[in-house]
């Protein structure tokens, strides 16, 4: 999607990441819907069906969901530029929590508020990732082969305590070798 305000669309586009990055708590995961609301609803740079396949593709590569959705949507929406800006600006704002953490946590830790604060936060990040899962099953086209990979996998990571990262593949190599086109 190139234009005559790139820069603009760039600026946008930074803005949205920083602002998503800053004020989404519970991290990358927790931060599709944000994402989707202003990316798809809002500003209309992509359609569902696009956010879809840039989630997907982001979530099954090596890295950071966050930085790999950042990359993919900015380069989708602008090409190259889109994909720097996205990256640095969802990058910069985690980059310096963490470093303030680090330097404070030892001092703060021991307070009551403090880890109650956390568990609060957990309990939060818990719940958005449960609505994102749930959001994503309602929107997938099941048959039977689908339905039986979802309870193979399940059974690998939750019976017989397989690796995720085996999962996957077996699941990605099962789809290429199984499944229908689609």
């Amino acid at each position: 999607m190139k234009t005559k305000n790139s820069f603009k669309v760039i600026l946008e586009l930074f803005s949205i990441f920083f602002y998503v990055a800053i004020f989404t708590v519970g991290g990358g995961i927790a931060m599709v819907p944000v994402l989707e609301r202003v990316l798809v609803e809002k500003k209309k740079y992509l359609n569902k069906e696009e956010f879809t396949e840039i989630f997907s593709i982001a979530q099954i590569l090596p890295g950071s969901l966050m930085i790999n959705m950042a990359t993919f949507t900015g380069y989708k929406i602008i090409g190259f530029w889109g994909a720097l800006f996205s990256c640095i600006a969802i990058s910069i704002p985690p980059i310096t929590i963490i470093t303030l953490i680090a330097i404070f946590y030892g001092k703060f830790i021991e307070f009551a508020l403090i880890k109650k604060l956390i568990l609060g936060i957990l309990a939060g990040v818990v719940g958005e990732v449960s609505g994102i899962t749930l959001k994503m099953f309602k929107k997938t086209k099941f048959d039977t082969f689908k339905i039986s990979l979802l309870l193979i996998s399940f059974a690998l990571m939750f019976v017989f305590h397989v690796n995720p990262i085996y999962v996957v593949i077996i699941g990605a190599l099962s789809g290429v070798l199984l499944g229908r086109g689609y």
